[in-house]
């Protein structure tokens, strides 16, 4: 089990059943069972190797009588009763969007969602907020390398992000964590470097997107200038 996938297991409560969407290998379901989860555990994969290959790990694991397994995109063969958390973990934020724009019945405050998008978390941190789910939890995980961001989520709240949170999270929920500066200049570095570009190519008034980007880093120098002690 790699950092990631350590990370995003110890979001997951313990309830009547957690389906993973994506779960490629299975390893996230398995662990969940090796810490003593008590319900259901459903896994699905939109395509049949990475399936086959859960199934492999299950059975390799002695588990494979605990973990049902889904063949669908997404949650299209989820049973909403036999559930209370969502995981969908691995993909791009605008996918997990999609997955969850099609699966309307998650919006109900009965549904955890555990979230952890490879790219694009600005996507659906917007996604969530302009749906009416509300940020529970953030952490930032570290691994290969690179951060990724860990969202617990549920429907039925408001939640407030100004430009510049959509790309880290919110700063009153992340600034005393150990890689938050971490993520911050990160981030910095990237809209330093997309700005310099629209700078050096003369597209500021042709590019409509400079003033929104320009904001969104003066925000993120303002984060760093914070004392996190």
């Amino acid at each position: 089990m790699n950092n990631r996938l350590l990370c995003i297991a110890s979001h997951i409560p313990f309830g009547k059943g957690v389906i993973d969407v994506g779960t490629d290998h299975g390893y996230l379901p398995i662990e969940l069972l090796r810490r003593g989860y008590p319900g259901s555990v459903f896994a699905s994969d939109i395509k049949e190797g990475p399936l086959r290959a859960a199934v492999h790990s299950a059975r390799a694991a002695g588990l494979e009588g605990r973990i049902s397994f889904r063949l669908c995109d997404g949650l299209d063969k989820c049973e909403p009763d036999s559930i209370d958390t969502i995981v969908i973990a691995g993909m791009g934020g605008d996918t997990i969007c999609g997955i969850l724009d099609r699966a309307e019945w998650c919006m109900d405050s009965c549904y955890t969602l555990v979230l952890q998008p490879m790219t694009h978390a600005e996507v659906l941190r917007y996604w969530l907020i302009h749906n009416e789910f509300f940020i529970e939890e953030e952490d930032i995980v570290k691994d290969a390398g690179n951060l990724y961001s860990v969202l617990v989520a549920r429907f039925g709240g408001s939640d407030r992000l100004n430009e510049a949170e959509l790309f880290t999270g919110a700063c009153s929920m992340l600034r005393q964590h150990r890689l938050f500066q971490d993520l911050v200049r990160q981030e910095t570095t990237r809209f330093r470097r997309v700005l310099r570009g629209l700078e050096e190519a003369a597209d500021r008034e042709a590019s409509g997107r400079y003033a929104v980007l320009r904001t969104v880093l003066t925000q993120l120098e303002e984060m760093s200038s914070y004392d996190d002690t």
